[in-house]
C-alpha cells in the first residue's frame, strides 16, 4: 500500500470513529433517557399546572403529570424513535410523540406507532409542597 493510501484510511478511521461513539452515546440516551435528580416546589407559581390533575410541567428532560391529589407521575419526555419531545394528551392521558404519532401510557409502556421501546420512568415522593424526582 503506498504511504499516500495508508494516510488517507488512516485519517478517515480517526475522523470517524469519534463520531460513531458520538451517535451511539446519543442512542443510548434516547432509549434509557436523561438521568433525574430534581425538586420542584409546588407553591411556585410556575408550576401550578401539577396543583390539578391532568395538569403537567417538563423538567430537566422529564414530563411530571400530576395523575390524581398528590400523586405523580414522571417520564422522559424523548419518543425513544427518534428523540421527539413528547406531549402530554390530557383527554386521552396519554404522553403523544409530534413527529410521528407514537402513543404511551403513565407507566411509559408504548402503546402505539414506531416506538421501538418504553419511556424511562422516575420514582416521585411529595413531602409538604416539595415534589422530589429521582431516577
Amino acid at each position: 500500500m503506498e504511504r499516500r493510501n495508508f494516510l488517507r484510511a488512516a485519517c478517515t478511521v480517526c475522523a470517524i470513529a469519534p463520531l460513531a461513539s458520538i451517535v451511539e452515546s446519543c442512542k443510548k440516551q434516547t432509549a434509557t433517557g436523561p438521568g433525574a435528580n430534581f425538586t420542584i416546589d409546588l407553591s411556585d407559581p410556575g408550576y401550578a399546572a401539577l396543583k390539578t390533575t391532568g395538569g403537567s410541567v417538563v423538567k430537566s428532560g422529564v414530563i411530571v403529570v400530576c395523575t390524581g391529589t398528590n400523586t405523580y407521575a414522571a417520564l422522559s419526555d424523548s419518543c425513544t424513535h427518534q428523540g421527539c419531545q413528547l406531549n402530554y394528551d390530557k383527554p386521552t392521558n396519554e404522553l403523544v410523540c409530534p413527529c410521528h404519532g407514537g402513543t404511551y401510557d403513565l407507566n411509559g409502556k408504548v402503546l402505539g406507532g414506531p416506538p421501538p421501546s418504553n419511556l424511562k420512568t422516575y420514582t416521585v415522593s411529595v413531602s409538604g409542597t416539595v415534589l422530589t424526582v429521582n431516577g
